[in-house]
């Protein structure tokens, strides 16, 4: 019983010792920019990553990624530290390629690999990216928004007054960019510039086209008969002048037999 308290205190007093001994660590230079490793063991309860800094993750070996040991492995109840520095954003043009970004009203915030990115301030978008890359910060491209009208339908009606309609619509578009008009809500769009959906059409009286109807098929049915006596006409002509040929051929020709059958009698 005694031998194990005497192990319990020395291993107390070496985790005390091996505490102050890692504290110098934290009061050294920490990176000011992204993530690291805790260089030594920390504390698990005690440990941490320095003021201004977040723990993002803990590991005994760092994940795997440690580098070439410069302290003892790491005792038990104590580890290395992840941590991360976070930063404000820099400006890009990177943000609107990225899936994962966050939506800040007028713009994005995106870390540069496009990975995940945290944000521990709203107000002053203070963040990090646990890959380590800088934190980024893009103007959402202008969004545009407009009527669209489409081709107007058939009438309703054929006279006396109809109604033909058409469909009108809310379109956003981004500014510079190939990307054809999407639909979106109506409300996008202003009421004063929103175009007629609706309007009159065939305001004719029934009664004038039908009267109108009726004239134009007098005037063909009288068309049609003047062609046809026309026709007639020449045709009793063409007749005549056919009729008229051949009685003076025939008056001719008989003429001139008569002549020599005359002449013939007085030789005989």
């Amino acid at each position: 019983m005694e031998k194990r308290r005497g192990q319990h205190l020395f291993l107390l007093i070496f985790s005390i010792s091996h505490l102050f001994s890692s504290s110098p660590s934290l009061a050294s230079i920490l990176p000011s920019h992204g993530c690291y490793w805790t260089e030594s063991c920390q504390n698990k309860w005690v440990g941490g990553c320095g003021s201004g800094h977040v723990i993002i993750d803990q590991s005994d070996d760092c994940n795997g990624l440690c580098s070439v040991p410069k302290y003892p492995p790491c005792l038990p109840f104590y580890t290395h530290f992840r941590c991360c520095k976070p930063e404000s954003p820099k400006v890009t043009d990177r943000c609107t390629k990225c899936k994962n970004k966050v939506d800040y009203g007028d713009e994005y915030i995106c870390c540069t690999d496009c990975s995940d990115p945290y944000i521990t301030d709203k107000n002053t978008k203070l963040g990090y990216c646990k890959t380590g890359v800088e934190l980024a910060v893009q103007l959402k491209p202008k969004e545009v928004f407009q009527w669209i009208a489409g081709p107007w339908m058939k009438c309703s009606s054929p006279c006396d007054g109809g109604v033909h309609y058409r469909d009108v619509g809310c379109f956003g578009s981004i500014e510079g960019a190939s990307v054809a008009p999407y639909p979106v809500d109506n409300i996008r769009c202003s009421d004063i510039e929103m175009p007629t959906s609706q309007e009159p059409c065939n305001l004719r009286s029934c009664e004038d086209f039908s009267y109108g109807s009726s004239n134009t098929s007098n005037h063909r049915r009288m068309s049609g008969w003047l062609v046809t006596l026309v026709v007639l006409l020449g045709v009793v002509a063409i007749g005549g002048l056919g009729l008229a040929g051949y009685t003076f051929y025939q008056r001719r020709t008989s003429t001139q037999s008569g002549f020599v059958y005359i002449m013939l009698e007085g030789y005989s």
